[in-house]
């Protein structure tokens, strides 16, 4: 077939096949690429992005694409699948996230996976906090005996590098699935794996931190063992003196992913005077993607959307009420990020700074946020007065509506509308 032997290029001079060439593990669809029929499929309501593998023949799994809503609803793809419904109890594990998460079924056994790689997590969606963990029995035994060989190469020590990182690569792919996550966290590879952060190779941290970020994201059983091991000072430590960029920003992924919707972690890095550290590494790395995350992480933070009905009685905050007057070095550290995001948009002229447009939505969303529930520690300064006052969406493009409604949202919080 001549369609299987080209490829398609994007604008960045990327080339990959036109068709997709699917393996025994999820691998994302790129752009464009047709999907062979035969495939197990799943698509991330949130992102867009579709993930193929092989249909596992122990598993029985359908080759239906699979579609998480916002509302929680599960259903097929009509165009890829003509079967009627979707059998939640047939596919391998994941979590579902909607308003009212507090009302899953815990025993609706294996639900729809939804994994945020490290080139997704700029796209954060709410935490995934399930009420109750239900074993997937329906794991392969071709998979859990991968995992296996790969935590017995990781405790073995006289690996070279090469083996290190293809072992790393096998591992991360089978973390996705959350007993992998929670049997990586519970077990001596674990340690293993968070020795590989201070290692000699910078691609050997990359994948050491990719690793531990996959393993805990939205896997609140992993995130509690990080917590035993005191993960959080030591990513902190070694975010503080981390000098390549690309190590750094697989540090907070691993970070964020053990924060995002747990009271301790949040609570841990408010101990460790986590976003007064993070604020120093953010002026010492003068990176547009860096800072993006950085954005992220502190929206999360302190959106008190972010811990859900599981722990609704958790005061996320613990604010002082308005006529406390005892500033806390949590405020001082909230302060200090608001003044930043409002440098790193404008220079001292009041000009734009040379950020992507990504990154400056993310660090105005971060301004938005830090006003909304700190609005003392958020005062508005005067260059960035006169910037909110320029940007105005004149060709009405339709592209920048969520930014210009964002840019109103900022401005009305500070009574300038």
């Amino acid at each position: 077939n001549k369609d299987s032997t080209e490829n398609i290029c994007d604008k960045e001079g990327r080339c990959y096949p036109k068709v997709f060439v699917a393996t025994n593990y999820f691998q994302e669809v790129l752009e464009g690429q047709e999907i062979p029929a035969g495939l197990h499929v799943k698509i991330d309501f949130y992102t867009g992005k579709k993930h193929a593998k092989l249909l596992d023949p122990n598993n029985n799994e359908p080759s239906d694409i699979i579609i998480v809503d916002k509302d929680g609803s599960i259903h097929s793809d009509p165009v890829q699948s003509e079967s009627s419904e979707v059998d939640v109890d047939q596919h391998a594990q994941a979590l579902i996230h909607h308003e009212d998460s507090s009302e899953v079924d815990a025993d609706q056994g294996a639900q729809v996976h939804i994994h945020h790689e490290d080139s997704l997590e700029t796209d954060s969606s709410l935490p995934i906090i399930p009420p109750g963990h239900k074993e997937n029995l329906r794991i392969s035994h071709v998979d859990n005996q991968l995992f296996e060989e790969c935590i017995s190469k990781l405790i073995n020590t006289s690996q070279s590098l090469h083996d290190i990182i293809s072992t790393l690569d096998n591992l991360e792919d089978l973390v996705h699935e959350l007993d992998f996550g929670i049997k990586l966290a519970r077990g001596s590879g674990f340690i293993s794996v968070v020795k590989l952060l201070d290692n000699d190779s910078n691609e050997i941290k990359r994948k050491a931190a990719l690793v531990i970020g996959t393993a805990m994201q939205n896997n609140p059983l992993a995130q509690d063992e990080a917590l035993k091991l005191d993960l959080i000072p030591y990513l902190l430590d070694l975010l503080s003196s981390e000098t390549d960029i690309k190590v750094s920003s697989r540090l907070l992924y691993a970070l964020s992913s053990i924060v995002r919707g747990n009271k301790e972690s949040i609570q841990s890095v408010k101990n460790n005077q986590g976003l007064s550290r993070l604020a120093i590494v953010y002026q010492k790395l003068e990176n547009n993607e860096f800072r993006a995350k950085c954005a992220l992480f502190v929206t999360d933070f302190i959106d008190p959307n972010m811990v859900t009905a599981v722990h609704k009685k958790f005061s996320l905050f613990d604010q002082p009420q308005q006529h406390d007057y005892v500033v806390s070095p949590f405020e001082n550290a909230i302060e200090t990020w608001c003044n930043l995001f409002q440098d790193t948009l404008i220079d001292d002229m009041g000009n734009d700074k040379d950020i992507d447009f990504d990154t400056r939505e993310k660090i105005l969303s971060g301004i938005s946020m830090i006003k909304s529930h700190y609005s003392r520690q958020c005062p508005i300064q005067t260059r960035f007065k006169d910037w909110l006052s320029k940007q105005i969406n004149q060709d009405n493009d339709e592209f920048l509506e969520d930014y210009f409604r964002l840019v109103n949202q900022v401005k009305v919080q500070y009574g300038l509308t």
